[in-house]
């Protein structure tokens, strides 16, 4: 059999030419997306549930995500939030949630004594590496109590056997910040990729100096390491940034595919999209320091499709995406709704799955 009739056996209703534009078109997230499945869905009455992913060991899917008591309201997400542990047959659901991640529990005294936020669940090397955001301060629901915990918030990772734990914890965090620099007040949000050299890329959010409690300018920022768990040593610059925005982007995902670093990244005023204001676009990179703007750069507007036909549009918040690889191609994309505003707390957030096609 040549190549050619291969091909054409394989795929009978695409020509050669179709095939190849198909081939050199490039990673198209957009057009992968699948209407939302009524079980791909993770909610609770009692709960704001928010970003999450999985892993996969022994046939079942693990799924480490953020969580906080309704009762506390939407914005408790920084002094509340806490990670929890859920397992699926599928990536898809439908979910059975067990409680808070084993080993994952308040712990005084230390950097991440109160507050667990933002997980990301990644396999390297048969170990389980669960980064997150952690933080302290006083649980009180003052102002000044909620800008102590965000101003404490610190990038950290955690280390186990088996996505069910236990997690071990470190004393210190991922990463700190650097004084008078552009992460001067805080370090969050870790997000871990392995380049095809081994290095670890890891992609954090700080922010620099400047009137409190809120600080300066939010920036994303790279650091590399020989292993999953650092030491990371902070690379010059930024990344996804605009000089003339005091917050331009957030909530970053990467990962590493085919030899290419790929990242969704949250374009709040549409500074590197044609598509308009908040929308997830994608990016690539060679090397996890310079990134551009793939082909194909549309991943979502804030909006969702649903299976039995219904459009959700248009939301508050689209956040927190995490893609599932299934022998190494996208196959599910993880992302955290808000339908209604922040200080609407009637509005249950909610955490999505949507099958990539």
């Amino acid at each position: 059999m040549t190549r050619r009739h291969f091909i054409e056996s394989a795929l009978p209703l695409l020509t050669l030419t179709e095939f190849s534009g198909i081939l050199h078109e490039g990673l198209n997230l957009n057009a992968m997306m699948q209407p939302i499945e009524k079980q791909a869905v993770l909610r609770s009455d009692d709960w704001f549930i928010w970003g999450g992913g999985v892993v996969k060991k022994d046939r079942v899917y693990h799924m480490l995500f953020a969580r906080w008591e309704k009762k506390h309201g939407f914005n408790a997400w920084v002094t509340h939030s806490e990670i929890a542990y859920a397992t699926s047959k599928s990536p898809l659901g439908p979910w059975e949630v067990h409680g808070r991640a084993l080993g994952m529990e308040p712990r005084k005294g230390f950097w991440d004594a109160d507050n667990l936020h933002n997980p990301l669940i990644q396999e390297f090397e048969g170990k389980y590496y669960l980064y997150y955001s952690g933080n302290y301060g006083p649980q009180d629901g003052t102002r000044e109590g909620w800008w102590i915990h965000r101003n404490h918030q610190r990038a950290g990772v955690a280390v186990a056997d088996h996505p069910a734990g236990p997690w071990r914890r470190f004393d210190k965090p991922l990463i700190e910040p650097t004084p008078n620099g552009s992460d001067h007040l805080l370090t969050n949000s870790p997000t871990v990729a392995r380049r095809k050299d081994g290095k670890y890329v890891l992609i954090y959010k700080g922010v620099s100096d400047g009137k409190m409690p809120f600080g300066g300018k939010v920036r994303m920022h790279v650091a590399l390491g020989d292993s999953p768990t650092g030491p990371f040593l902070k690379q010059n610059g930024t990344v996804f940034g605009d000089a003339t925005t005091q917050f331009p982007t957030d909530d970053n995902f990467i990962w590493s595919q085919d030899g290419v670093l790929y990242a969704i990244v949250k374009d709040y005023a549409g500074i590197f999209s044609k598509h308009g204001k908040e929308v997830l676009l994608l990016f690539e990179s060679k090397d996890g320091l310079e990134w551009k703007t793939s082909k194909n750069d549309l991943v979502s507007k804030f909006e969702l499709n649903w299976s039995d036909g219904r459009k959700t549009a248009p939301l508050h918040r689209l956040d927190q995406p995490q893609v599932w690889l299934e022998n190494g191609k996208p196959t599910v994309l993880f992302l955290a709704v808000k339908e209604k505003q922040d200080h609407d707390d009637s509005d249950l957030s909610y955490n999505v799955q949507i099958r990539l096609k």
